[in-house]
């Protein structure tokens, strides 16, 4: 029994919102363009259930296309995509329609199963969400071992979406159950593109820019983040994250400071700004499948000229964690007065260490 609800846990953490990378067409058949499709939980929908197909492109090699049609169960609400992809030896051109529920952070993306957990169990929703309406164009390349080029481009309408969903087994399990409002965004048709590179190996690492137009004005951004583990019976985790945009800002473009991603021990997106950096270090004594983790991070959001000078918020807190960090407990609050002293527990899936 134990063995094989680790099987499912493990396959279910493990599995991220990227997209299918097959090299050959397959069968027609079911199948998830994004695993996470599947089942997702946030507070504009609810609990939400996808199904996949998938069918390759008569005549054309290594290219296939997948619908999905997903249900929000609390706010009723219909959404679909389509995607043709193209996968060939280090390279994926990917064309996507859509009308779907978007993510607007890029560090802190709500459509995942971690965040799903999280927000089932411990009522924390860490990310901000919008309806959007549009088509995509992505083009990911491997330029060398271990770093990856991706170019996109896309025009969508944005509009915003309400809270429209509390979590029953939050609220069963001792919780209100209830999350913060969904904030409501500049709506409208917008144009954008975006250059990124990332890199795995000992760091991980991305840098990313992008550029949108829309209601009469553009918006740029840069950003980029940083992940460095050191040691395997005493261990640290280092993960650095920074950003700055132009001004004026329309509020989806603005970057987020609080919450498991950023400043832990403080309410998801507590301080909102065009620029902000955000430090995160984990510490494990020893190694093995069972340990106890302490942490503290600490950040700045505000406009450019004065990010370094504003109010920083630290949060610090103690986890324990399972399977190697497959699994996390964690329990966190603010260090820096103005911050309360709310204690919060976060179920972290697929954690730092």
């Amino acid at each position: 029994m134990g063995a094989n609800l680790l099987t499912i846990v493990a396959t279910l953490a493990l599995q991220t919102p990227q997209p299918d990378t097959s090299l050959s067409s397959r069968p027609a058949g079911i199948a998830f363009e994004r695993t996470s499709d599947l089942l997702q939980y946030n507070r504009v929908q609810g609990l939400s259930l996808g199904m996949g197909f998938q069918v390759p492109v008569p005549g054309v090699r290594w290219t296939n296309v997948y619908g999905t049609v997903r249900y929000g169960l609390s706010d009723e609400r219909v959404t679909a995509r389509i995607t043709v992809v193209r996968s060939t030896s280090g390279n994926r051109l990917a064309l996507s329609g859509y009308h779907d529920v978007a993510d607007l952070d890029p560090f802190s993306p709500g459509r995942t199963f971690a965040n799903t957990f999280n927000g089932l169990f411990a009522g924390h929703d860490n990310g901000d969400y919008a309806l959007a309406r549009g088509a995509t164009v992505r083009l990911e390349r491997s330029i060398r071992t271990g770093t990856t080029l991706v170019v996109a481009g896309q025009v969508e309408r944005l509009s915003s979406v309400s809270r429209a969903a509390r979590s029953a087994v939050n609220d069963f399990l001792g919780g209100s159950g209830l999350f913060p409002p969904n904030p409501a965004i500049e709506q409208g048709t917008f144009v954008g593109a975006a250059g990124q590179l990332r890199g795995v190996g000992r760091v991980r690492w991305t840098a990313t820019a992008d550029v949108v137009t829309g209601g009469g004005e553009t918006t740029g951004r840069v950003f980029g983040s940083l992940l460095r583990r050191i040691g395997s019976g005493l261990g640290f985790t280092f993960r650095v994250k920074a950003g700055a945009a132009t001004q004026p800002t329309a509020p989806q473009w603005l970057f987020r400071l609080g919450g498991l991603n950023t400043v832990r021990g403080f309410e998801y997106g507590v301080l909102r700004a065009p620029a902000f950096w955000a430090g995160q270090l984990d510490v494990s004594p020893f190694g093995g499948r069972v340990r106890p983790v302490a942490f503290v991070d600490a950040g700045q959001a505000a406009t450019i000229s004065r990010l370094l000078s504003s109010t920083a918020l630290v949060g610090g807190g103690v986890g324990l964690s399972f399977f190697r960090g497959l699994i996390r407990f964690d329990l966190s609050r603010p260090i820096t007065r103005d911050g309360g002293d709310k204690v919060r527990f976060d179920l972290v899936i697929q954690g730092a260490r």
